[in-house]
């Protein structure tokens, strides 16, 4: 029987990864003259910097961690600070609530961000839970996330739903035991996730009524 949904804050409820990559590759061309492709940049969404900084050292392009958090920081603030939710996300988050479900959120991301950004768009009433970076040692695509989630939730992995939109938290909802629904962005539409529970190209098309029917 479902009980939750636990959902993804970044490029699922905005889609802050397209920007965020529009960024990174800005910096990537005036910095060290190397072209930073949309597959390199997708190592890191749904997780962090350094798994992209581990795979372009593999390619021979050295950066400094820290320099590169604070050049790009305030850039994708200002980027990101009045991005609209995605489409269909605020009726979705109704409808799970109509339904009667607890609804939880599961980010790579600490907590300022998703909790400014949802405040910001009326939604943090919504959600019951809400687990980030700060609760957890390891974030996707490590299960320890959704583990927390549904720690928090006390409910059992067969009893929830992840909501994705990146191939690192898809990872991290199947290896915590979860059904996984991925919403692909335009930065992570060309992911790999044929075996996941169900792939939508909006939240807008999902009928959540059908899903506690049939799931």
């Amino acid at each position: 029987m479902l009980k939750a949904i636990i959902m993804d804050f970044d490029g699922l409820i905005l889609d802050t990864e397209v920007a965020i990559y529009e960024v990174y590759k800005d910096w990537f061309k005036a910095h060290r003259s190397y072209d930073l492709t949309l597959k390199e940049f997708s190592v890191c969404v749904g997780s962090d910097v350094p798994d992209l900084l581990t795979l372009l050292e593999t390619k021979g392009v050295f950066v400094d961690e820290n320099c590169f958090r604070k050049d790009v920081g305030g850039k994708i603030k200002e980027k990101i600070k009045n991005l609209p939710p995605r489409d269909g996300v605020p009726q979705f988050i109704q409808n799970v609530k109509s339904e009667g479900l607890k609804l939880a959120l599961a980010t790579s991301s600490g907590i300022q961000k998703p909790k400014f950004h949802l405040t910001r768009l009326g939604l943090i009433d919504k959600f019951d839970v809400l687990t980030t970076a700060d609760d957890v040692e390891k974030i996707k695509p490590h299960p320890d996330l959704f583990l927390k989630a549904l720690e928090r939730l006390e409910i059992h992995a067969d009893e929830a739903l992840v909501v994705e939109d990146s191939y690192n938290g898809f990872l991290a909802g199947s290896r915590a035991g979860l059904r996984v629904m991925v919403a692909p962005n335009d930065a992570t539409v060309f992911g790999d996730f044929f075996v996941c529970y169900k792939q939508v190209a909006s939240l807008a098309d999902f009928d959540v009524k059908l899903l506690v029917q049939h799931f």
